[in-house]
Order: structure tokens, then C-alpha cells, then sequence
């Protein structure tokens, strides 16, 4: 970009922040900026310069704002507040993948960015690692906005959002082969990730809402041990009563999918995951609610004695809770309780 002078006679240039970016002076509101070329066919130079304009009226915490929109020897440039961070692509590749709850928040913070980047009528277009900044107060920055998005639709910026949280706990991007894993985090990315189907908006914000602040059932009793029989007999209740509002199958009750809060609170996770791990899968391998309970009693199980069911594995820690799951556990599904009568066994156990 040559020698060190400045744009508009207000924006002196200073040192080179990556590819076209720029450290910047605004000699009138006496602040740091950064300054970006946008790199642009002439075809595309009124475009850009549109988009630019309207990206210049979005106000949101995580989103980098550009301040102003000008033209320098018939290049465009923008202007943008300076936003101290490193950028989620060099934080990876320099360090390790990020844990699921701190990628849970980055997710949080680039979907309400987006969210109100589309109401606005604005698509991003090229979210991607090295446009997610993460500061040192652990917010996570969207930059990037003002180029044109050439048509594209609103869900191409979930897509790529999708891809972005991969490499935050993967370190790659998911290429045609998404990571594996039975955490209800890498589930959700599956499935955003997903060519023809992607999980409603609301069960994307609730579900990364959720793994930004609460534990997981399966970590929970990995770092803590098994919990006590009215503690696991309450996490049955509140699982149980989202099964009852979920009204259909949900084929994806097991420890990983169970949110505990700080509180102690149980959630389960409306994302649908095709197919339960093995432990966790009813012997009739039936789509029906009796599976679902089956599944239930051996998440309570994995919970109140700290390892999943299997054949002939006894209850020593069970105690009171110890002929509930015998009856859940049951393989003849007519032989399991009722909704009604597993309410208040499990009411009556947590209440002891």
C-alpha cells in the first residue's frame, strides 16, 4: 500500500495489521482505527460500495463497526473501530481448539451478530476464522462486513458459521467429513452443517445458549463422581417433563444431551441426533416413548452409579432410586412405567 500517508487527509496509516488491513490514526475523533482496501473487480465497485453504506448502520457488541465509507484514488476503503483481539484462526493454530463451552460462547456471540445483521437485510457472506476476533474479555468479534455478499441468502452465513465453530473445536475445517462425537455441540454443528436441512434458528441460539454456561450430565459425573439418588431422581424429573412437551420420539436421551446449570437444573436438548449411542439405546430398538424412558433409565443409571448399563452390572449406589430403574431398564416395554406413574416415583424420591 506504499509509504505511510493518509486517507481522506484524517486517517494516517500506520503499521500492517494482515492482507489490505491497516493500523490506522483518525487525527480528528483522536482514535486508533483500522482501515481495510476492499479488493474489488470495477464491476463490483458500486456494489461494494452500497453494501459498505448500509453495513456502516449496524450496532451490535459483536459486530466490528465500520465508521466510515470512502473512496481514495477510485479504491474503496473502510474504516473501522480498532477491536483489540486475536483472531479466532490464529488462537487455534497457535494454541490448541477451543473448549466446548468458550466455542459455545463464540457461537453465541456471531449468531446475535448475524441475527441482527440480516434483519437489517445485510449478509456477511465470509464468516470464516480469521474474521471472528476473541478479546481479551472473552467476547468474540465479527469483522469483515462492507463487502458485497453477491446475492447470497442468510443461510449461507449459518453454514459458514457452522464451519467456523468445527475449526474452533476441531482445528480443521469439517471438509466433507464433520467430526464425530456424541456431544450435543459437535451434533448441532452436524447438523447446521447438513446440505438440505438445517435446525431452526431458535434450537441453534437455545441449544449454543445452553452449552456456553451448563455441564454436560457425562462431564458432570467424569470430574465429580456419581451424584446422589434425589439429585439424580430430580435431573429424571426435569428430563422427563421435556420429553412430555417434546410429545414425539426424541431418539437422543443420554448423558451428553442432559445439561446441568450452575443451579443444578437438568435440560435436555432439543436438537434431534439420528441415532442414541449404543448404552443408551432401548433393546427393542423401536422410534416409540417407551424407548425414549429405557434411554432415560440409563442415563439415570450412568448418573447415580457413574459408568453406563450392562448386562448383569449391579446397582450399589442406587439405593431408594434402585427398583425405578429396574422397572425402566425392563426390556419388555410393557413392563416399564407409565409417565404418570414415573413422575411420582421420581417426585417422591427427589423430595426424600
Amino acid at each position: 500500500m506504499g509509504e505511510i500517508r493518509k486517507l481522506n487527509d484524517r486517517y494516517r496509516l500506520l503499521n500492517p495489521l494482515g492482507a489490505s488491513v491497516r493500523l490506522a490514526f483518525d487525527e480528528v475523533a483522536h482514535r486508533d482505527v483500522t482501515v481495510r482496501q476492499v479488493r474489488v473487480p470495477a464491476e463490483l465497485r458500486d456494489a461494494a460500495l452500497h453494501e459498505a453504506r448500509l453495513a456502516a448502520g449496524l450496532r451490535h457488541a459483536s459486530i466490528v463497526r465500520v465508521l466510515d465509507v470512502l473512496v481514495e484514488d477510485g479504491t474503496p476503503w473502510l474504516v473501522m473501530e480498532f477491536v483489540s483481539g486475536t483472531s479466532l484462526e490464529q488462537a487455534v493454530r497457535s494454541r490448541r481448539p477451543l473448549p466446548i463451552a468458550q466455542a459455545a460462547r463464540v457461537g453465541v456471540c456471531l449468531l446475535s451478530a448475524l441475527t441482527v445483521a440480516h434483519e437489517a437485510g445485510i449478509v456477511h457472506g465470509r464468516v470464516d476464522p480469521g474474521n471472528v476476533l476473541l478479546t481479551a474479555t472473552g467476547r468474540a468479534v465479527l469483522t469483515g462486513f462492507g463487502y458485497p455478499s453477491l446475492s447470497m441468502l442468510p443461510s449461507a452465513d449459518l453454514w459458514s458459521l457452522a464451519a467456523t465453530l468445527h475449526f474452533a473445536v476441531e482445528g480443521r475445517p469439517p471438509g466433507q467429513v464433520p467430526a464425530e462425537g456424541a456431544d450435543p455441540f459437535r451434533s448441532l454443528v452436524r447438523a447446521m452443517l447438513h446440505p438440505s436441512w438445517q435446525p431452526p434458528i431458535a434450537v441453534v441460539r437455545e441449544t449454543l445458549d445452553r452449552l456456553a454456561v451448563d455441564l454436560p450430565l457425562d462431564t458432570l459425573v467424569a470430574s465429580s463422581g456419581p451424584l446422589p439418588p434425589a439429585k439424580v431422581a430430580a435431573i429424571g424429573l426435569a428430563v422427563l417433563e421435556r420429553l412430555v412437551a417434546w410429545g414425539e420420539f426424541h431418539g437422543g436421551v443420554q448423558p451428553g444431551n442432559v445439561l446441568i446449570d450452575m443451579a443444578g437444573r437438568a435440560r435436555l436438548t432439543p436438537l434431534l441426533r439420528s441415532g442414541t449411542l449404543p448404552a443408551y439405546t432401548a433393546p427393542e430398538g423401536a422410534a416409540t416413548q417407551a424407548a425414549d424412558l429405557w434411554s432415560l433409565g440409563a442415563t439415570l443409571f450412568t448418573a447415580v452409579e457413574g459408568s453406563p448399563p450392562a448386562p448383569g452390572a449391579p446397582l450399589t449406589r442406587a439405593g431408594v432410586l434402585a427398583p425405578v430403574l429396574f422397572r425402566l431398564l425392563s426390556g419388555n416395554p410393557t413392563q416399564r412405567p407409565t409417565v404418570d406413574e414415573l413422575r411420582r416415583d421420581l417426585l417422591a424420591i427427589a423430595r426424600a
